[in-house]
């Protein structure tokens, strides 16, 4: 686009002089010029559309520097340069302070000094439009970036910040007073003394902010600048909030991880331990009673062998007897391993249910033992269980109450039961023969026997079953007891839960 000027000057023939000298130098250019006040309002009421005015200082209807003040009032970024030959200094300082750009001095000579100062001018001009360009750039950038800017003094007064900062600090742009009671702004004044200490420019970073009360976390760097003379803080600040959220989550998360290896290490390591304890046990009680038949089938093939048949159905007796004993064991052993890999789903199970099927399943052991059952359970106690597991459980606590008594007497079991906050808790007791302090901690182990088979036949597998079945319930199992005194066995099973 071709420069524009605007000559004004009443002299027609110092315009066309100089006019001349701007086209020799600006080729293309376009010159208006205006030699009295109609032509002035009428490029004024146009809003003085060019890039640079040339005016005289002493014109018939007016003064350069009326034309001057004028042109700055309405287009302050405009340039105007003065071309007179009545000025004085004084009038030069004078214009200077209203903006005017250069002061050309009119003489045959100075012409040529002309389109230097307009050239310096234009140059300026563009130099001033880049910086106006660039810092209206810089001020967009800073007031759409999620980064706050401000600065304070080194007294710690905020002197000015950009939008992310204001947001930050949950307030409204420019409002300093309380602004400065803000914890950030108090944060950052207490690192102030470290930027005056040296008389170099210094810098520095801090964390602000207090995540455990719920607050937001900063990150901020403190630069000591020069402005205008005088020494000022200017910080950036950074929310760091989610960051450091994301990164206590992820220490948590690595605690409990590091909890929960420590814990499935453990449990890792008792169940070893149980896995070799079970495999000596099962190794040792399923090969007792294989040893025994073998035994028996020796002594028929030695008898068989010598004719001695008169103790043949005995031996084929016990052979049947140790036969069921060890079916009767695999069977507890299966159950056993059920319990211990197979998905429990849980309902709510009345108890009083449940021990109707106990009784139910025990009828003819009861009746042969000539036991009193005592029965003490709310109608519609209730417990959230698996109903298969529970009636299991209840039937071998029942079975051993009935079954380990003194030789002739008659059982009393005792069952009870009531809430017991968010569990239900179970009794079973006896008056039976009583179990040992030293070996309360064992019987729930499997193959896990106090009496011979003759004294008590059994498995020793029983309780083990009811322990791993009310675990696997969310409850658990324990036992009080005293040599002669009888026992009593606790069942605690999770309470259903409260309805919503």
């Amino acid at each position: 686009m071709p420069l524009r000027f605007l000559l004004l000057d009443d002299n027609p023939d110092d315009r066309l002089l100089a006019r001349r000298e701007l086209e020799r130098h600006f080729p293309g250019c376009r010159s208006a010029e205006v030699g009295d006040r109609a032509g002035f309002e009428q490029v004024a009421a146009a809003g003085f559309p060019f890039d640079l005015v040339i005016t005289d200082y002493q014109m018939r209807w007016t003064t350069g520097l009326d034309v001057l003040k004028l042109i700055k009032a309405h287009v302050p970024q405009l340039s105007v340069i003065m071309f007179t030959a009545t000025g004085t200094q004084e009038i030069a300082v004078e214009a200077m302070k209203h903006g005017l750009d250069d002061y050309v001095i009119k003489s045959p000579r100075h012409y040529a000094r002309l389109p230097v100062a307009v050239r310096t001018c234009l140059d300026r001009t563009e130099i001033r439009s880049r910086a106006i360009r660039s810092e209206t750039r810089l001020a967009s950038l800073l007031e759409n970036i999620q980064v706050g800017v401000f600065r304070m003094s080194l007294e710690g007064e905020i002197e000015e910040g950009n939008r992310a900062f204001w947001s930050m600090l949950g307030l409204g742009s420019g409002e300093f007073t309380k602004a400065a009671h803000h914890p950030l702004i108090e944060d950052v004044r207490q690192h102030i003394p470290e930027l005056k200490a040296t008389l170099e420019a210094a810098d520095l970073q801090l964390d602000a902010g207090d995540l455990d009360t719920g607050g937001r976390a900063f990150k901020v760097r403190l630069v000591r600048v020069r402005v205008n003379g005088h020494d000022a803080v200017d910080g950036i600040v950074d929310d760091v909030t989610s960051l450091r959220r994301a990164e206590l989550e992820i220490l948590r998360l690595n605690a409990d991880l590091e909890q929960r290896i420590a814990t499935r290490t453990r449990q890792l390591q008792d169940a070893n331990e149980a896995l070799e304890t079970f495999g000596f046990s099962v190794s040792h009680d399923m090969r007792e009673p294989l040893r025994t038949i073998q035994g028996y089938a020796n002594v028929l093939k030695q008898d068989f062998a010598e004719g001695h048949l008169d103790k043949a159905s005995l031996y084929i007796g016990r052979i049947e007897a140790v036969a069921h004993r060890v079916d009767t064991m695999v069977t507890d052993l299966l159950e056993f391993a059920r319990l211990s890999r197979t998905e429990i789903a849980t309902e709510n199970v009345v108890v009083n249910d449940a021990l109707h099927e106990v009784t139910a399943a025990l009828h003819a052991e009861i009746q042969q033992a000539k036991a009193r059952l005592q029965i003490e359970v709310p109608d519609a106690l209730t417990v959230r269980a698996h109903r298969q597991t529970v009636v299991q459980a209840l039937t071998n606590l029942v079975s051993n109450a009935v079954k380990f008594v003194r030789p002739g007497a008659a059982p009393v079991v005792r069952i009870a039961a009531s809430e017991a906050g968010s569990m239900v808790r179970v009794t079973v007791s006896d008056d039976g023969i009583g179990i040992a302090p030293a070996a309360q901690a064992r019987i729930f182990n499997v193959f896990e026997r106090l009496h011979s088979e003759e004294e008590y036949p059994g498995t020793g597998i029983g309780l083990a079953i009811v322990k791993k079945g009310v675990e696997r319930m969310g409850g658990r199992v324990a036992v009080e007891s005293a040599p002669g005194g009888g026992a009593t066995f606790v069942v605690d099973l999770p309470a259903p839960p409260e309805p919503v």
